[in-house]
């Protein structure tokens, strides 16, 4: 009979959904484990995933998105075993980890609930492993950023408790709800979650009230798992502040008897982190664009003066007025356009800013020659044209350099990945690959030695132990796990040691479509996969449909008279109309949602709506792949402005 329950709550991660359950199934305690995965309506394929590969695993399958609480609670309900694990999608555990678990368990009675040490997707500690009781003292100075400024002080560093020892065990008041391990006996007395808090905040409400059920929180670095995720969402976003802090307040409320001073740190947090997150913004935006503009301006005026002198022969020939309105003007365009070019482009390298500047250039040239007394010579615009891009480019490889830590300064080099695993797993990662071959470079294996009698293979560069020396030989950018081959403890525990190289880390669970990694904190984390991707799905056309769609919502704006008397539903015309903006929402697509998992919003008018009633299912397909490949954003505005009874 079972003694653990793994319950997953999963919401369009259908491909970490995947190598975590991989990792769950190769637990060493498998046999006395029953694995539940909550799907909150997920729209990536990961039913058919799960039903695929993973018939062994309980599915309850939500119509709609019930939040984390609500469907944890589905499954805690639905299953009757000693132990629940509330478990991330996003997350690998060791095969030897709920062994370990069960065994501190057993041994102490008065625990209630562990958690795990958990490490990021690059191999760093994430502090949310353990975490004081968020009071008023301790969420002012989370608030104010006292916590991160003296991590090591017990009056300060109260949130993450970051002056207790990472590898000791410790009692705690707060476990992180991405692995939550707990006695059901201690559930029962306590209660399930609370499913007043939709996002953050109800795993700090369960540990607070296991504690006043009179049980003890432990935080058990004894098994180490990795959390892709970790802190993913954007923290310094205003939509996660605002989130956050909500969150505390529903806390205070519910147990410190609505606070009021406490109420008035939040609210001061939220208005300071709000600020920080809009400045931050600001800067992540503009501090590139200004710093090139200030160079590039100061060159400016040295060419300006250079040409008067060396070829003009008329020191003074152009006026003040060249400097103070011509160039910042001229500047704008180049920076603008390179903008644009970049943002319609797969990156932002020195051939989009050429580009960019060639753009500039013409529409510079174009303008000016209306305004012919209040121009530079050609020339100068040329040379101002090749200036600003040695400007740009230079930041860019400068910028790269720095980021990438290596000392090689060829940017357009393929990145290189090592493959640890066996031969097989070799072979399939280069099928996966081979549709970004002129991005990458597979430079062979390491791990387990060709089996013996089996021909040597000129793949093989060494065993697991020998990775460190062969990421230096190599100039190494990536290493690739493959699950099966590699067990998932050593995945970990080599992502860790190797953590300061600089090297990206990737997995692949067996036979997978796909490879997954995340070697930054607030990112979700890369697919590849071997999946041809129509022309409308690749990056630079999804911003341009979404331009597409904000330019609709413009052109709707004077049109609303007529479109009221026009929908069949007012509600869901506006509810739409909000949907659209936030980008949740698309006004016209595919009817196959299978297409959403890369990134394309739902429809609001579908193909299938545009087929007709009764129309064939061949036909809707027909037209899904013609759209899908001949996206044209003139024929979407005018498809929509002719189908405006369909917007509601």
């Amino acid at each position: 009979m079972a003694r653990l329950s793994v319950v997953i709550v999963n919401y369009n991660v259908e491909q970490f959904l995947e190598i975590c359950l991989h990792s769950v199934l190769a637990s060493t305690f498998r046999k006395e484990t029953e694995v539940w995965v909550v799907d909150n309506n997920s729209s990536d394929g990961s039913l058919n995933m799960l039903r695929e590969k993973f018939p062994e695993v309980h599915v309850i399958a939500n119509t709609r998105n019930t939040g984390f609480s609500s469907a944890n609670n589905k499954a805690i309900q639905a299953s009757e075993t000693e132990y629940v694990l509330l478990l991330n999608p996003d997350t690998i555990v060791p095969e030897d980890c709920f062994e370990k678990c069960i065994r501190f368990m057993d041994e102490h009675p008065e625990a209630a609930a562990l958690g795990a040490r958990m490490i990021d997707g690059s191999g760093n500690f994430l502090p949310e492993s353990k975490r004081g009781l968020p009071g008023p003292w301790v969420s002012f100075c989370k608030a104010f950023g006292l916590t991160g400024m003296f991590p090591s002080s017990p009056r300060f560093g109260g949130y993450y408790l970051s002056y207790l020892d990472e590898h000791q065990i410790h009692d705690v008041d707060i476990l992180s709800g991405a692995f939550m391990f707990m006695r059901r006996a201690a559930l029962e007395k306590s209660g399930l979650l609370d499913e007043s808090f939709f996002m953050y905040g109800e795993d700090v409400d369960l540990s607070y009230r296991l504690q006043k059920a009179g049980y003890r929180n432990f935080y058990f670095p004894e098994s180490s798992i990795i959390h892709f995720k970790g802190e993913s969402t954007r923290r310094g976003s205003i939509s996660f502040v605002r989130n956050f802090y909500r969150a505390m307040l529903l806390f205070s409320e519910k147990h410190f008897s609505k606070n009021r001073l406490f109420s008035l740190f939040i609210y001061l947090g939220i208005g300071l982190r709000a600020s920080l997150a809009i400045a931050r913004r600001f800067f992540d935006f503009s501090a590139a664009f200004l710093l090139e503009f200030a160079i590039a301006f100061a060159g400016m005026a040295f060419i300006k003066n250079w040409w008067e002198l060396n070829f003009k022969g008329i020191p003074g020939m152009y006026p003040d007025f060249f400097i103070q309105l011509l160039i910042p003007a001229y500047l704008l365009v180049w920076l603008g356009c390179t903008r644009i070019a970049g943002i319609y482009s797969r990156e932002y390298s020195p051939m989009v800013i050429l580009k960019g500047i060639i753009l500039g250039t013409i529409v510079i040239s174009g303008i000016t020659n209306f305004f012919d007394d209040y121009r530079f010579s050609k020339g100068l615009i040329l040379i101002g044209a090749a200036w600003t891009w040695t400007i740009c480019s230079f930041r860019i490889v400068t910028q790269r350099l720095i980021q990438s830590k290596k000392l090689l300064f060829n940017l357009e080099r393929k990145r290189r990945i090592l493959v640890n695993g066996n031969s097989r797993d070799l072979a399939h990662a280069a099928g996966i690959l081979q549709r970004y071959q002129n991005e990458v470079l597979l430079c062979g294996r390491c791990g387990p030695a060709p089996e013996p009698g089996m021909p040597a293979e000129r793949e093989y560069l060494g065993n697991s132990a020998s990775i460190p020396e062969l990421a230096f030989r190599l100039g190494l950018d990536e290493l690739l796990f493959c699950q099966g081959s590699i067990n998932n403890a050593a995945i970990v525990s080599n992502i860790e040691s190797l953590r300061k190289t600089g090297i990206r880390f990737s997995i692949m669970g067996p036979e997978s479509r796909h490879l997954v990694s995340s070697s930054e904190k607030h990112s979700r984390g890369n697919v590849l996969q071997n999946e041809s991707i129509p022309e409308l799905l690749l990056p630079h056309n999804l911003r341009l449909k979404r331009l597409t769609d904000l330019t609709i919502i413009l052109l709707l704006i004077p049109l609303l008279p007529f479109i009221l008397f026009r929908v069949k539903s007012l509600r869901g015309f506006f509810r739409n109309f909000r949907n659209v903006l936030k980008g949740s929402h698309t006004w016209l697509g595919p009817q196959n949602p299978d297409w959403q998992r890369f990134g394309l919003p739902i429809p609001v008018i579908s193909t299938r709506i545009l087929a007709g009633s009764g129309a064939e299912p061949a036909l809707i397909e027909s037209l899904d792949k013609l759209y899908l490949q001949e996206f044209l954003a003139e024929h979407e505005i005018w498809t929509v402005l002719k189908n405006l009874r369909h917007l509601g």
